[in-house]
């Protein structure tokens, strides 16, 4: 995200900062966790679409050696289950990620590293899949929940 998206809302995002101190901890776990099952949600939209967080298409599997496109469907859709996809929240911090061997693999997928297609097989270069991010979109999303629960005094 570039700083001149950012630019105009330190001051707004001081004074949510301090009204979110305010609320008791037990309404800023229950606010982040709102928060963080949308981010989620929005995450596994996205790896539905095939996309990365700024909207762009992931790049294709690439073809077998017959020229077929291997299961020819879409790829890491088992990432996307809130059962893989995890979410974190305490009252100071929310966080959505992956864990075990899950977070292994979509590593690699992530920032496209070089890893073992299988145990004992050949090791191949993916390509960088974004999986997990918040893009603008997301921040005002979250900026709307963060207001409204404020105003509710939640």
């Amino acid at each position: 995200m570039a700083k001149a998206e950012l630019h105009g809302f330190e001051q707004f995002d001081a004074w949510i900062e301090s009204a979110i101190r305010a609320l008791s901890p037990a309404g800023r776990k229950t606010l982040l966790r709102d928060i963080a099952r949308e981010v989620r949600r929005r995450n596994q939209q996205r790896i539905t679409k095939q996309q990365d967080p700024d909207g762009n298409k992931w790049q294709p599997r690439k073809p077998d050696r017959e020229g077929n496109i291997r299961g020819a469907k879409k790829m890491m859709l088992g990432f996307r289950k809130a059962r893989r996809m995890r979410i974190e929240t305490t009252p100071s911090h929310a966080a959505v990620g992956f864990r075990g061997k899950t977070s292994q693999i979509a590593s690699v997928h992530h920032y496209g590293a070089v890893d073992y297609v299988e145990k004992g097989g050949p090791r191949v270069k993916y390509p960088e899949r974004r999986l997990l991010g918040i893009p603008t979109e997301d921040l005002h999303l979250i900026r709307q929940k963060l207001i409204d629960a404020i105003v509710s005094g939640k």
